[in-house]
């Protein structure tokens, strides 16, 4: 136990955390490969099983290369071992009792016999000649050579060299008799046809393997397009939801997890669509009850006023006259609308004494109600749904050529909203009775308006509201349901 304990602490092998943390190491760098390939997921899919079919299969012809190769050596050397080592007993009673003859007729009939085999030679100690399947090898030395050792056992030793010109596989099996040795027999074997069947033998394993790998193919393809055809009709799906469309119901075309999984999102595009009109319903309900608040705190506002009833309902239809001209979406008449009724909001701040003065004012009561833009600006930012209204209510004071108030805005400065709610608010000034003047009629309106162009008034928008005042039109509604 104490030298286990040893060996891990020393590091000789990982414990089982280590194992755990290398195994999560792989596993990362495989997703990171598998994140980094091309393409979509049915390519990656495609690629990595070929990839893995591809590598068994090689693998597989590998190794079964190998052992025929393996095979048909060890038959070679059975079949060329047998030759020497038969030869080698009949050889020994020959060369006792010096029959020459029986020598020559024993390696002539054995190369006869053999297609394959090119030379038996029959040798004495000294590496003489006795008898040879060619009669004229008879008497020489025989040539030993070095080459490459392919097996050797104590009864016989095979090498390959090459003997005239040619490849030969050479099997050497000594003649022994009463424990002496007398000579040996030599038999070479050409290597040609080992060769060809060997290369038959690797070309019919390439072409099972490229067999294989086409199987593999087909299957690849058709697995790859059964499991990514449910996920690409899922992503369509999820896109088209996304898009706004709810009513998706995706085909299920199996039963196994993908269909499933198939059922479940459209079971979940069901419950999002009924929720979405659920709550389209309770916003629609929460913009009247939002709008009908702006318009009762504008007409509270209003009649605060005894001499400009209405007036912000009539701003407002003027501010969309003029909107709509200038080529404004229903979504921006719709903000341009609230923004006219928020527009004077700050006046409540303004006593009713100063408000409902019949005469001019003095210098005091006019700074107060100059000040009605940016009490109206703080009072709206209190309310982070109003804020895209505050720009309006601090600006619809500004003058074009920088001359107006609170901040001196000249220009495209000034935001396009407050540009038009101060053409509409000046006009409906000029042309509403005061007890100190009369209101000026639609002419001597028009007149001021043109008068004023580029210094009070944005020469484009007094243009379109000029335009405006001219169309005969008969009693016009406002955007949300408001007369003019």
């Amino acid at each position: 136990m104490q030298w286990h304990k040893y060996l891990r602490n020393e590091g000789h092998y990982p414990s089982s955390t280590e194992e755990e943390g290398s195994r999560g190491g792989l596993r990362s760098t495989l997703n990171r490969w598998f994140e980094k390939l091309p393409g979509g997921i049915r390519f990656k899919l495609a690629f990595l099983t070929l990839s893995l079919i591809a590598l068994i299969t090689t693998g597989s012809s590998l190794v079964a290369i190998r052992i025929l190769d393996e095979a048909l050596l060890h038959s070679l050397v059975q079949r060329g071992s047998s030759l020497a080592v038969g030869a080698a007993t009949p050889a020994g009673y020959s060369i006792l009792s010096g029959d020459i003859l029986a020598l020559d007729n024993l390696a002539a009939k054995l190369t006869e016999a053999q297609e394959d085999v090119i030379y038996l030679a029959i040798l004495d100690q000294e590496q003489t000649v006795l008898a040879h399947n060619r009669l004229e090898a008879a008497g020489g030395r025989f040539e030993s050579l070095s080459g490459r050792e392919v097996t050797e056992t104590p009864d016989f030793s095979v090498q390959k060299v090459k003997r005239d010109g040619r490849s030969t596989f050479e099997f050497l099996a000594p003649i022994r008799f009463a424990g002496r040795r007398l000579g040996e027999v030599v038999v070479g074997i050409d290597s040609a046809p080992y060769r060809a069947a060997k290369a038959s033998a690797r070309n019919r394993m390439t072409l099972i393997s490229l067999l294989a790998m086409g199987v593999g193919l087909g299957g690849t393809l058709l697995l790859v397009t059964r499991f990514t055809q449910p996920i690409k009709r899922l992503a369509t799906g999820v896109a088209r939801i996304r898009g706004g469309d709810y009513d998706v119901q995706v085909e299920t075309i199996s039963r196994d997890e993908l269909g499933e999984l198939t059922t479940s999102f459209n079971a979940m595009a069901r419950t999002i669509g009924a929720q979405k009109e659920s709550l389209e319903g309770s916003a629609r309900e929460l913009e009247e009850a939002y709008i009908s608040t702006v318009h009762i705190l504008a007409a509270a506002l209003d009649a605060r006023d005894n001499y400009t009833l209405n007036h912000s309902a009539r701003v407002a239809a003027l501010s969309l006259r003029v909107g709509r001209r200038l080529g404004l979406e229903q979504n921006e008449l719709r903000d341009l609308e609230i923004a006219c009724f928020l527009h004077d909001i700050g006046k409540i701040r303004v006593p009713d004494i100063v408000l409902n003065k019949p005469g001019p004012l003095d210098a005091e009561e006019a700074r107060l109600i100059r000040l009605h833009p940016e009490h109206g600006a703080e009072i709206i930012g209190l309310a982070q749904s109003l804020h895209k209204y505050v720009p309006v209510v601090l600006h619809h004071h500004e003058w074009h050529d920088g001359s107006g108030y609170p901040k001196g805005l000249r220009g495209e400065e000034i935001p396009l909203f407050a540009r038009i709610v101060a053409i509409a608010d000046a006009y409906d000034a000029m042309t509403s009775s005061r007890p100190y003047r009369p209101g000026r009629s639609l002419e001597e309106a028009i007149e001021e308006i043109r008068a004023y162009r580029g210094k009070q008034f944005a020469p484009r928008v007094a243009d379109q509201f000029i335009e405006a005042l001219k169309e005969e039109t008969e009693e016009e509604l406002s955007f949300m349901g408001g007369t003019l």
